[in-house]
């Protein structure tokens, strides 16, 4: 698999999480004067963007090449045959998915960790 593939794929998944991440944060920010429940809030949404990630990896392999970002994100003279154009995208996609999904899932259990640290010390 080419560099060039795999950076299309992780520029196209990293911009439709970015879009996730500006969504769960302003969440967050609408419930900063409750703290562990703007923790919680940010948490669950995290674990939730990555479930969708972890699907969206399960489901590229069947995804059709010509109609993901990816290829068109690909100059013409970086593109694969259409023989090994399958395998090799749809592979970028999934190595780009799970990476995405495991930064989630981490982010979640920090914020989780804090939101059950601040609970604590609030009822404490």
């Amino acid at each position: 698999m080419s560099p060039e593939i795999r950076r299309a794929a992780f520029v196209s998944t990293s911009r439709g999480c970015g879009f996730a991440v500006l969504a769960i944060v302003t969440g967050m920010i609408g419930f900063a004067s409750e703290p562990a429940l703007a923790l919680k809030i940010g948490g669950v949404s995290f674990l939730l963007a990555a479930a969708i990630l972890i699907l969206k990896a399960w489901r590229a392999p069947r995804m059709p090449f010509r109609s993901t970002e990816v290829w068109l994100l690909l100059e013409d003279a970086h593109r694969p045959s259409p023989g090994f154009a399958q395998t090799a995208i749809s592979g970028a996609r999934v190595e780009a998915f799970y990476r995405f999904a495991h930064m989630a899932a981490t982010i979640a259990a920090v914020l989780l960790t804090g939101a059950l640290l601040a609970g604590l010390i609030v009822s404490g």
